[in-house]
Formats: C-alpha cells, structure tokens, sequence
C-alpha cells in the first residue's frame, strides 16, 4: 500500500515506467564519490518538484542511479513517492541515494536527538533502512559554526555506526559558500558536498581555491544548478532563450553540463528532470562529455550575453548596501518562481525570511545595483520579486 499522501503507482504505471527507459543510449557513465569509495552514475536525479513515479521509474533503468532528495522537498512528498517506487521495484540496491535535513540544523547536546528524529522520518518515507548519505540541507554563512560544533560531528558519526547512514554531507548555495566548502573540507567528517557550480561561477578565483581545498581533502563533489539560469528573468528577457543561439543549433543545457564533468574535479551532475527529452539530452551530455571548440565559444558568448540576468549568489558586494536586505536570496526565489515554475515553493522561502531580509521599505536598492559586478537590474527585480512572492 503507497504511503499515505504519496502519489498512487498503479500497475500499469508500475510496468510502463520499469520497461521504458530512453531508447538508444549505452549504460551512464559512472565515477568514484571521492573518499567515500561508492561508485554511482555521473548523472544524478534531482526531485524538488511533483514526480512522477513512471518517470522515476524510466530514469532508474536507463542508469540513473543517483537520487537527490529532501523532506523538504514537495513537503516529504517527494521523499514517499520514492520510497514506493524503490520498494516496488526491488532497485533500493542499486541507488546512491540522498536525502537532507533542512528542518532542524541544530548543535550542541540536544543535536544527536534532534537529527535522529528527523532521519527516521525520512527512513520511514523512503522505506529503507539507510540513507547513503545525510546532508544538513541550504548550510549558510551564519551555519558555519555546525561544522565545527563536536556535538554535531559526533551526532553525525553515531549515526554512521548506527548503520542508519553511510557517509555525511552538506548542500549550499549560499553567498559565503567558498568559506563554506573550506570549512567543510577542514572539517573531517564531512565526506561529501553538492554545491550551485556552473559555467558562470566555476571561474571565481574564491570558488576554485575552495575547490582544491575540498579535491585534496578528496570529497565526494556534486554539483547544482548547473545550467545557470535559464536565460534570465522573464520581464527583463522577454525573448527568454537568446534566439541567436538557438538558431545556431546551441544546445546550452548540454554545453553546461560538459563544462562541469570536464572541469574534472566534480563527480556528479544533480539536474531536475522533468520529462523523457531532458532525461534523453542529459545523459548524451554525459555520455559524451568533449565539449567542442565551437560550443565552447558559444557558452562563453552566452555567458557574456546574458551575465545582467542570472544573479550568481555573490550577495557580500550588494547587500551591505541594501541595509541587510537579503538580494542574493530574494532574487533566488524568483528566479525559482520565473524561470523554475516553482511559484508556490519561492513564496513559501521568500516569506520564511525575517522581516528584516525582506523590507525593502528600507533597502538603499540603488546602491545595491550600482553594487552589483554583473550589471543586474537589481531594482526592478526585486521589486517585481515583492509584487510576485510576498
């Protein structure tokens, strides 16, 4: 029987999703998650949306074999439709799964009970008794004194030995993520890390010297939000997919993610999706990870292109002069909303934040877009951003 409040999987579903795969590709490619030692595929299932079992199901036997997941996600919806769709098709074995903690990331002596009631939740959800690995989900720059609390490292290591989880890790995208992965690779239990790392970040001088921190402390290294947008905010781009490129036969989905496989450094690609054709177009990236001279010229033309409509989360430079106005994030959940479609999801983030992160009554908006290194229009986004998710 599904979990109650789980999207049902009917048999005809069941079948359809377990025998249907993407025609006409060879097996992924797999890669060693750093000193973890597990082997999974170099594409990995993102599922912060309403899945579909069938698709689930279709993802897993063309060898998509890593399943990123969270309580949050679809309020632990996504976390009970897994659980049915990896009991009933006997593939629990076969998957590197993860899910996260976002809702209780706390330290000192009451963090063991704290983190163990929250993964039997998502034990019970996902119908397994382990959880490859366990991350403290979105850890932020005031967060950092998580990693180094001992309560916590040890909260983590007993649920290690409990055989509960296998191996520990964060996620971030927060505007102080190279201190974040420097600390983490420091940290010494942490053993894996999945961070917002795309063509438009990857060349930030801080970005790569906490890449070589977190290589030579040989963490397991995943990356998000790898396509960098998807060619901006609507109002500000109304064209929405530059055509120039597309015309060219440009595929900029597949040219990100080859850009973050050849990088070498990153083991897996987290991509949330949605249907058989990006399934399709994602694993063909992978399989074939070059990346011609030519789309290599055209990514970097694109980048340039379009560097005023993707706010790259760098939030030091615009928001002390926003007065404390959380832009980097504001503009994250409407880039959620708009580009994403996951309005309900960036209203209930937007307003989770204190009211101070959020008054723009008060905000020096100007400032912060004189601020800005990439040229956004840093007034009139989040302007449309309160009209949208307030």
């Amino acid at each position: 029987m599904a979990t109650a409040g789980a999207t049902a999987l009917t048999a005809s579903a069941f079948e359809r999703g377990l025998a249907q795969g993407v025609k006409g590709t060879a097996g992924l490619p797999t890669a060693t998650l750093g000193k973890t030692g597990a082997k999974t595929s170099t594409l990995g299932m993102g599922t912060s949306w309403s899945l579909s079992p069938s698709f689930v199901l279709a993802a897993l036997k063309s060898g998509v074999h890593y399943i990123d997941t969270s309580e949050n996600y679809e309020n632990t919806l996504a976390e009970k439709v897994l659980g049915e769709v990896l009991e009933r098709s006997g593939m629990r074995k076969d998957v590197y799964l993860v899910t996260k903690n976002g809702r209780a990331k706390v330290g000192g002596p009451q963090a063991f009970a704290a983190y163990e009631k929250r993964l039997t939740g998502s034990l019970d959800r996902l119908r397994t008794d382990y959880i490859d690995c366990y991350y403290l989900h979105g850890i932020e720059g005031r967060e950092i004194p998580l990693l180094k609390d001992p309560d916590v490292k040890a909260a983590f290591e007993k649920l290690k030995k409990s055989g509960k989880i296998k191996f520990c890790g964060l996620s971030c995208h927060d505007r102080q993520l190279p201190e974040i992965v420097t600390v983490a690779a420091e940290s010494g239990w942490i053993d894996q890390i999945m961070i917002q790392y795309n063509y438009r970040t990857m060349g930030n001088d801080d970005v790569r010297r906490a890449m070589d921190a977190a290589a030579k402390a040989n963490l397991a290294l995943v990356a998000m939000k790898t396509q960098g947008g998807a060619g901006g905010f609507k109002e500000v781009n109304p064209a929405g997919k530059f055509q120039e490129f597309v015309d060219k036969g440009f595929k900029k989905q597949q040219a990100a993610i080859k850009t973050v496989l050849a990088e070498g450094r990153i083991q897996v690609v987290v991509s949330e999706m949605t249907n058989r054709d990006m399934l399709r177009e994602n694993m063909a990236a992978c399989l074939e990870p070059k990346l011609s001279l030519r789309d290599q010229e055209l990514l970097e033309r694109h980048r340039l292109a379009t560097s005023h409509l993707y706010c790259q989360g760098c939030g030091q430079h615009c928001e002390p002069q926003a007065g404390g106005v959380a832009v980097a994030d504001i503009l994250r959940f409407l880039r959620y909303d708009e580009v994403y479609g996951k309005t309900r999801n960036a209203r209930e983030l937007y307003q989770a934040l204190p009211e101070s992160a959020r008054n723009l009554a008060t905000a020096n908006l100007t400032a912060a877009q004189a601020a800005c290194p990439h040229g956004l229009p840093v007034v009139e986004l989040m302007a449309r951003a309160e009209s949208r998710l307030a």
